[in-house]
């Protein structure tokens, strides 16, 4: 089950957090359709607002670690470019619209909330520690 967005899982980042504020609402959505009887085209459209917002919030939140000089950069982008891959990779071998909806159902919730929950949480750590040094 998709949790809710709390305020606990921003990073300190405003634009940041919206970004993530909004994956989690897109998640809700595809977790709807998972156990909802949906067309294959809305799974397609699904699909596709996630893997473009994906992209575009992956580019800003690298462009944040650029600036804030986060020191896993290279393992962060690595992890983005992995997501993507798999993402890509589990839609082309998606052979039904069951398919199709696991397929998105497993990306809203193992890669991209874990990613959020997890990974994000590290540069909300060095962003606090840059904040800490400041004072």
């Amino acid at each position: 089950m998709v949790p809710e967005w709390d305020s606990a899982y921003a990073i300190g980042n405003s634009f940041i957090d919206a970004q993530h504020k909004k994956f989690f609402d897109m998640a809700k959505n595809v977790e709807e359709a998972f156990f909802d009887s949906v067309s294959r085209e809305k799974i397609k459209e699904l699909l596709q607002e996630l893997f473009v917002y994906m992209k575009t919030h992956f580019k800003d939140e690298e462009e944040l670690m650029k600036k804030i000089h986060y020191p896993k950069y290279d393992e962060h982008i690595l992890a983005h470019k992995n997501i993507i891959g798999k993402m890509v990779k589990t839609i082309q071998n998606a052979k039904s619209t069951n398919d199709l909806k696991e397929s998105l159902y497993n990306i809203t919730q193992k890669w991209l909330l874990n990613h959020i929950l997890e990974e994000d949480m590290q540069i909300e750590q060095h962003i606090q520690n840059l904040k800490n040094k400041s004072d």
